[in-house]
């Protein structure tokens, strides 16, 4: 056997000594592995800070459309307050009528009853201090705060957007937010048309019996206000909010940069949100001077007009026992009440017609209410 070994040729002799043959296959499969292993690790970091900085830009972009949001629904809230506490105001020309308009807005009408005092009457009797224009003060007290509650909302939006980019910058990314400043008036515009405040002052007193009488007034202006409610602004659909993080460059290096002659790619992340009502804006579409009514108000204001009424026809019915003076003063009277009614009953008819006011803009759309959700940055939206 030993001399059968000894004859193998030398090309058989060679399959006797074959150690250390695969040492070069595992040595180039194992740098290819641990190159595919470095790629992979510098791949999924890369995936990881895409995913987190999406999230982030996603959480940023809806919390300030959120926030519009809730700003947008308390401004609707308090327009249609606002339009409620003035459709309360009467036409104040020689007796007060409903008017629903913030044309010429005096206080509740004066009580016909000596026993009773409304709490909003412009005139109180000498029993209680003859207090005169208390009911026109409340009223404009009232919306005079919270037109100044509305102005603090909005400012609490642009602390909240500041508070946004204040809160990160000590990130490891840099934000971009469009619009760079909070719009203005989150895109609503105060209703110009204003309110003219007026006075009453007790002309003269129809007593009907012992405990009834008439007012009869001469109105006065007493205050003016330049702006009322919030209207739709030229811009207000644009509330689309955008947001652009840019990750910092770092001295983070990908493995075997130098080896392999690569480095982490810049970062840029995209998101916009937006603030929708599917119902409608809350808000009037046009600036206008008519405050629209609610059925509780119309039903307040129509009452007590209808009481005046009754009673300056009690009035003129038995205006020869006033004395000889008391015919054509009545009859005057009762002509520019005529006129003042005739103007009450247009106004009242508005409320009919579906005429733009905050009240009803605010009933409207309060069912479906303000909300948030993410919405494509854009086609062409890039950084600008």
């Amino acid at each position: 056997m030993k001399n059968i070994i000894t004859k193998l040729s030398p090309e058989q002799n060679v399959l006797k000594n074959n150690k250390g043959q695969t040492l070069y296959y595992f040595l180039i499969f194992t740098v290819i592995l641990i190159i595919s292993w470095a790629m992979m690790l510098n791949i999924a970091c890369i995936i990881r800070d895409r995913i987190r900085l999406q999230n982030e830009a996603d959480a940023i972009a809806l919390s300030l459309a959120t926030y519009k949001a809730r700003v947008l629904n308390f401004l609707g809230n308090t327009n249609y307050l606002i339009g409620e506490i003035l459709s309360l105001g009467m036409n104040p020309r020689v007796t007060q009528l409903a008017s629903y308009s913030t044309d010429a807005i005096g206080g509740f009408p004066a009580t016909m009853q000596s026993s009773f005092e409304n709490p909003l009457s412009d005139l109180k009797h000498e029993t209680f201090g003859n207090k005169k224009d208390c009911g026109i003060r409340k009223i404009k007290c009232i919306v005079d705060v919270i037109q100044k509650a509305q102005d603090l909302a909005i400012k609490s939006y642009y602390a909240y957007h500041c508070s946004i980019l204040s809160d990160n910058v000590s990130k490891d990314y840099n934000v971009v937010l469009f619009p760079s400043c909070p719009q203005q008036n989150l895109g609503l515009k105060r209703n110009s048309k204003g309110i003219n405040y007026y006075s009453t002052t007790n002309l003269a007193c129809i007593c009907l019996d012992e405990s009834l009488h008439f007012h009869l007034l001469l109105s006065n202006k007493y205050r003016q206000s330049k702006y009322s409610w919030f209207v739709e602004g030229d811009n207000f659909s644009e509330q689309k909010v955008k947001v652009v993080l840019r990750k910092k460059a770092k001295n983070r290096k990908p493995l075997f940069s130098k080896f392999l002659g690569i480095h982490y790619p810049q970062i840029i992340i995209f998101s916009a949100a937006s603030p929708y009502n599917v119902k409608g804006s809350m808000f009037p579409k046009v600036e206008d001077s008519f405050t629209g009514a609610t059925k509780a108000t119309m039903v307040l204001t129509e009452t007590a007009s209808l009481a005046q009424l009754v009673l300056m026809e009690r009035a003129i019915v038995n205006a020869s026992s006033f004395g000889p003076y008391a015919i054509p003063f009545v009859a005057a009277a009762e002509a520019a009440i005529a006129i003042n009614y005739a103007e009450s009953k247009i106004a009242t008819a508005k409320l009919l017609s579906g005429k733009d006011s905050p009240i009803d803009a605010y009933l409207k759309a309060k069912s479906g209410g303000w909300g948030a959700h993410l919405v494509p940055y854009g086609k062409n939206d890039g950084i600008q």
